[in-house]
């Protein structure tokens, strides 16, 4: 029938359409000007609808784009050995130009510096847009570095430290018992006169966990990844005390716990212990986070409140988090229940990005960002109205 209107609509995707109201032929069709879809790789909804009719649904599914971004995603910073295999391969993350993981890339990897040496120096990205050399080698003691390139991108370097220093001893703490040592004047010794120790330890899988270091002087207790690279740290667990404690939201891995001395020249006995935690982030308790974790949560009226005193409530959930400059970061929040509002803040209290609705179509959050500053950063899961109460799911990638 021709002279009917039909009207266009996006139902999900958070895409677009241009003559979104249009009048069918003689032929009785009509034609939507054009359909834009969503930045987010997925499925796409279109609606057209025409007065009392029952409506029809399009659907399409977005693919991510060219690669328009090339950054570290693990491997950086790390300390071993000379002459052997870094405990983390290096590997990149590769974006599209809307910040989704590209696939099928091919990523070149060479040693720039050090005379290692890498198996596996090409590697294509897989879905979640990550290539990973098979292993770096490193060579003599000092400065090592590995390039790693993708074609019309510019490339990205990896550092490493080779070195026979005893700080690169570690021992095994086995997850869920306590472990006993003792600091004396020939352990690792920071440039500040402080006193470390290294344990590795693994989780069998994801969850919150805690981890304490107890002792008769005043300890400060390092949780990292293999390489290195900072998850937490903590000098009194409470204000009134000299015991550290760490929870933390963690994947299933291995990890570098690392007790220590608060003072300089500190000598003595200590006990390290882990436990699984309780997975509520609640009370303004202070809980850091790493990528590639997914939480179940809960925005509650005893959470934190970020409103000056008299003012409304802003009741937030905090994570901290350590990035390395160069790093890319992206921060989900959905919620059935809730419309979700997240925050990225650096510690000096920069808010360095925020997002309240990730398209036009949905109420979920999103932030991707590239860190420019090593730095600890507060990640904050609010809601719109910000006394709101309600449970959400969070993801770090």
């Amino acid at each position: 029938m021709g002279g009917a209107t039909v009207t266009f609509a996006v139902a999900s995707g958070g895409g677009s359409v241009s003559q979104a109201t249009v009048t069918t032929n003689a032929s009785g069709i009509a034609t939507v000007g054009s359909w834009t879809l969503g930045p987010v790789t997925g499925a796409n909804v279109l609606d057209a609808t025409s007065g009392t009719l029952s409506g029809v649904t399009f659907t399409a599914t977005s693919a991510a784009g060219a690669a328009a971004s090339l950054a570290r995603s693990a491997g950086d910073n790390q300390t071993a050995a000379a002459g052997t295999v870094v405990p983390i391969p290096p590997s990149v993350l590769v974006k599209d130009g809307n910040g989704n993981p590209k696939s099928g890339v091919s990523v070149t990897f060479a040693v720039v510096s050090g005379g290692g040496s890498i198996t596996g120096a090409t590697a294509l990205t897989n879905a979640s847009g990550v290539a990973t050399v098979g292993s770096w080698t490193l060579g003599s003691v000092g400065a090592n570095s590995l390039s790693a390139t993708v074609a019309g991108l510019p490339s990205v370097t990896f550092t490493a430290g080779a070195s026979t220093n005893f700080c690169t001893v570690r021992s095994t703490h086995t997850f869920g018992t306590s472990s006993s040592g003792t600091f004396s004047s020939n352990d690792c010794q920071f440039s500040d006169g402080t006193f470390v120790d290294f344990y590795t330890t693994s989780v069998p899988q994801a969850g919150a966990y805690l981890f304490r270091q107890s002792a008769a002087f005043d300890t400060y207790l390092l949780l990292a990844m293999p390489d290195g690279t900072t998850i937490g740290e903590n000098d009194d667990e409470v204000e009134t005390g000299t015991n550290s404690g760490i929870k933390a939201l963690l994947p299933a891995g291995s990890y570098l716990l690392s007790p220590g001395t608060f003072a300089p020249g500190v000598t003595g006995d200590y006990t390290i212990s882990s436990t699984t935690a309780a997975s509520d982030v609640a009370n303004c308790q202070q809980v850091f986070v790493v990528r590639n974790i997914t939480t179940t949560q809960n925005i509650a009226t005893t959470d934190c409140n970020l409103a000056n005193t008299g003012a409304t409530p802003i009741y937030s959930d905090g994570y901290f988090i350590f990035l390395n400059a160069g790093t890319s970061i992206t921060i989900n929040m959905t919620s059935t229940a809730l419309d979700s509002f997240l925050q990225l803040v650096r510690l000096d209290g920069v808010v360095m990005a925020e997002n309240d609705n990730v398209s036009a179509t949905t109420k979920d959050a999103r932030i991707t960002f590239t860190v420019t500053q090593t730095n600890y950063y507060a990640i904050f899961a609010r809601s719109v109205p910000t006394t709101a109460v309600g449970a959400y799911t969070l993801t770090v990638q």
